[in-house]
């Protein structure tokens, strides 16, 4: 049996990314189901400090792409607002 890979949450933004997203696309995105069920895992492990050192890598690698994901949306709004004005 082959192992198939982990899906990585930098894989999954990039993936999106790739697909050359519309403004409009981007700033309804949300992070699919399955890596925000494991990041309300990861927090609750967080929470009674039970997280390993490689789930509080994951945790830090999720709400980084979250904050990227964040700023990005972010200048689009602005953008918009400049061209608008």
């Amino acid at each position: 049996m082959i192992d198939s890979p982990v899906r990585t949450i930098n894989d999954v933004v990039a993936d999106f990314l790739a697909c050359k997203p519309s403004d409009e696309k981007v700033l309804s995105y949300f992070m699919p189901p399955d890596i925000q069920n494991r990041v309300h895992v990861l927090l609750d492990l967080n929470g009674e400090d039970e997280l390993t050192c490689e789930e509080a890598k994951e945790l830090d690698e999720v709400l980084l792409a979250d904050d990227f994901v964040s700023l990005l949306k972010a200048k689009i709004k602005r953008c918009q607002r400049l061209n608008t004005s």
